[in-house]
This record gives structure tokens, C-alpha cells and sequence, in this order.
């Protein structure tokens, strides 16, 4: 630390009360001469600031890439909701998942559409079932939506009246373009045009692609296809005549979501009586509780967000370390200030502003590194992994606790010491 003994003129040189409060004593040295002084602490050795960069900005990776994994399983969870045309969602008490919804009677459509709240009622039926590759006939599972075609419950720019004309004939779909090449694509790795009508075996029976449609796919299915309704309860296995996966609802005053969503249970209500017949609640509240399904309720998503303790924890090790050692290398120069009459919190203020410098020195090349990455997973993976303002003053924020409590840590042994006993 020869920065804080070269040149005390300058960077250290006390004013009023900067030392221990007493009678006559100098004041605290202004906040731009403490930056000063950090800053100099860290010019001095340049070897080390890097090092301790590189090791503070690696801890920021691990966060970033935490956060973004975790990220992208509640972007994920929600890209069928995203596309659904409805205000409301009915589904069954046993809904465990978007791809598990359990099913319902096939007549509840027509009892809820006679509801002066409501404008229209869409079926749906979502699961999933087993897709044979044209290449090597190989099983995989894959995911299977099932529309009214006079009724699309998706809003898809490729659900035109042509392409649904061709999806009547049962065990005509539409596939994901972004259905793993695990798949059978023919050229690419990715479904295109090449696919459209190559036939192949889904849950023991034939199914021929009339095209590609793009939703986007996720870590609950790695695939998806798109049918009639009645090619849904042909390529699936178990029963699922006269059933429907979810009822969607159009109100015919979106405004009034709260009062069209009572109406719609007090209907349920009466259809079940003292048991629950159906849950009905708002597309948002769906999204949310899917998101919240996958966070807390399934190994992928806690597995993340342990991830992102994990870095903090890693990243505030990383720092202390880098901190510790700085102290202990120049534990004389502090000393020296304390005995020439600098109080505990200068030194503390100078070592906080150390350690900041040290945490917004190193976010720039971590961000940047963590873009390249995200894009480069995004690319194998299949699997979007977006940056956000949210997530990158998050980082921040926990960058600058991180390195900030390091620095508190490390100067414990010398807040502790006496000056005489060190040197």
C-alpha cells in the first residue's frame, strides 16, 4: 500500500475530526479524498487489481448465469399462456402443470357459454404423448395441443384458414420449428419446409406434418405439435372422449375481469355443488402460479435458485480473500494511520470505497461475457435466455453487498490491533 505512505500531503493528510472525537481534533477527510486514496490503494498494483478483478468479475458470471437459468424456467413455463386467446382459464382441481392439466366433462364449454358475462368459450386439450423420429425411429416424448379449428384457442400468424383446412384430416399436425433436432428434422437440425408431409408414428398411430408453426418450446417439453381436436384424442394414450384439458373464456367486457370471474365460479358453484367441480381464474394468475410451480415445486427450479445463493456465497469468499490479503500486505501503512490519530470508520469508509471500486471495476466485462454466453446457450439449448434492466441492477446490487461485506470482514484484525503492536 505505497500509495498511502507516498504521498500524505495529498491523500491523507487529516482535517478536522477525521481522527477520534476529542477536543480539538480534525473533522473527517471529504469523500473525494477517501475515493482517492482507494483508488490509489488499487494503481499501486496493477498485477494484483487484476487478478482480484478477474476473481471478483468471475463470481459476477456465476450470478448472471444463475440468474439467467432461473430466468428462463419461468419464461419458459408461461410460452403457452402467452399465446392463448382468453381473459379467464377454467381447469380442474387437479392441475398440476400446463403439459398434466388433468381434464374436465366435455359439456362444461356449453354450460359456461350461456353466461350473459361471458362472450366466448374455447376448448383446449394439452398433453403429452410419444413421438417416433423419421430418422432413426427412435421414441421421444413430445407435447400435443389439441384446437376447436373453427375456435383456435392460439393466436399463431400460422393459424390461417388454409393451414387449418389442412389439419381436418385426423392425424394431421403442425410442428414446433423449434422441436429439437432430436426430433428427426430432415435438413438443419431445425422443422421446415423439407418436413411438411413426411409421416411418422405418434402414441401407436400414423401422423403426417402439413407444416410448422412457432410457439417456441421449453425444459417441460423439448417439442410440441399442433391438431384438431379430434387427431389430439387419436395421437394421445388413455381415454379423452367427451373430456377437454382447459376452457377458455372470452368476457364480453374484458374491463370487468373480477366480476366475469365471479360469475363464472358461482356457475361452477352450482354445477358441483359442496365439492369442487372446476377452478376458474384469470390468465395472469395462470402465468403466475406456473412460473411459481416451476421455481418452488420442481428440482429444476430450486436447483437454480440454490445456484444463486451459491454464487453470492462464492463471490463474497472470492472478495474477502482479495481484501484480506491486501489488508494483511499493507497492515503497517493502516497502522500508521491510526497512530498518527485516524479513526476506526476513516479506515473502515476507505476500505468500503475500495472494495466498491473493485465491484463496479469488475460488472463490466462479467455483463459482457455473461451477453456472449447467454446467446451461445440460447443457440444449443433452444431455450431463449434474455438479459433484463431487472436482472442487471440486481447483479449489481448484490456485487456491490458482496464485495462490501468482504471488506468489513477483512479489516476486523485491524480494527482489533493496536498500532504499536504491529509494527
Amino acid at each position: 500500500m505505497n500509495a498511502v505512505t507516498s504521498r500524505p500531503e495529498e491523500n491523507i493528510t487529516p482535517t478536522k475530526t477525521d481522527t477520534d472525537d476529542s477536543a480539538g481534533a480534525p473533522g473527517p477527510v471529504p469523500p473525494s479524498r477517501r475515493t482517492h486514496l482507494a483508488w490509489r490503494n488499487l494503481a499501486d498494483t496493477p498485477i494484483r487489481t487484476i487478478v482480484s478483478l478477474g476473481g471478483i468479475g468471475f463470481a459476477i458470471l456465476l450470478m448472471f448465469m444463475q440468474l439467467g437459468f432461473l430466468g428462463s424456467v419461468g419464461d419458459t413455463a408461461t410460452v403457452v399462456y402467452d399465446r392463448l386467446r382468453c381473459d379467464v382459464i377454467v381447469r380442474s382441481p387437479d392441475y398440476l402443470s400446463i403439459y398434466d392439466p388433468a381434464s374436465l366433462r366435455g359439456e362444461l364449454p356449453k354450460w359456461l357459454a350461456g353466461l350473459p358475462e361471458v362472450r366466448r368459450v374455447i376448448p383446449l386439450d394439452i398433453g403429452v404423448t410419444q413421438w417416433q423420429n423419421p430418422q432413426d425411429h427412435s421414441f421421444r416424448a413430445i407435447a400435443l395441443m389439441g384446437i376447436d379449428l373453427d375456435e383456435p384457442a392460439f393466436v399463431l400468424p400460422e393459424l390461417s384458414a388454409g393451414t387449418r383446412a389442412s389439419l381436418r384430416p385426423v392425424g394431421a399436425v403442425l410442428i414446433d420449428d423449434a422441436s429439437g433436432a432430436d426430433f428427426g428434422p430432415q435438413q438443419g437440425g431445425r422443422f421446415g419446409r423439407d418436413d411438411i408431409g413426411v409421416t411418422t408414428d405418434v402414441a401407436g398411430s400414423e401422423a403426417t406434418i402439413q407444416g410448422t408453426f412457432a410457439m417456441g418450446t421449453g425444459l417441460a417439453a423439448n417439442g410440441a405439435l399442433l391438431s384438431s381436436r379430434d387427431t389430439f384424442q387419436k395421437l394421445t394414450p388413455g381415454g379423452h372422449k367427451n373430456r377437454v384439458s382447459l376452457v377458455l373464456i372470452q368476457l364480453a367486457d374484458s374491463e370487468r375481469i373480477d366480476a366475469g370471474l365471479q360469475a363464472i365460479n358461482r356457475r361452477l358453484q352450482s354445477l358441483g355443488g359442496t365439492s369442487a367441480y372446476a377452478v376458474a381464474i384469470t390468465l395472469d394468475q395462470a402465468k403466475s402460479s406456473e412460473q411459481q410451480m416451476w421455481y418452488t415445486q420442481t428440482p429444476i427450479g430450486m436447483i437454480f435458485a440454490i445456484g444463486v445463493a451459491l454464487a453470492v456465497l462464492v463471490g463474497g469468499v472470492i472478495s474477502y480473500m482479495i481484501l484480506a490479503a491486501d489488508v494483511t500486505a499493507h497492515l503497517s501503512e493502516y497502522a500508521t494511520l491510526k497512530a498518527i490519530g485516524y479513526s476506526n470508520r476513516f479506515l473502515i469508509k476507505t476500505l468500503l470505497t475500495q472494495s466498491s471500486l473493485l465491484a463496479v471495476l469488475a460488472f463490466p466485462p462479467a455483463l459482457i461475457l455473461s451477453l456472449v454466453l447467454y446467446y451461445v446457450t440460447s443457440i444449443a439449448s433452444g431455450i431463449a435466455i434474455d438479459m433484463t434492466w431487472l436482472r442487471v441492477a440486481l447483479v449489481l446490487t448484490l456485487s456491490l453487498l458482496m464485495c462490501n461485506a468482504a471488506g468489513v470482514f477483512a479489516l476486523r484484525k485491524l480494527l482489533k490491533a493496536e498500532p504499536a503492536s504491529l509494527f
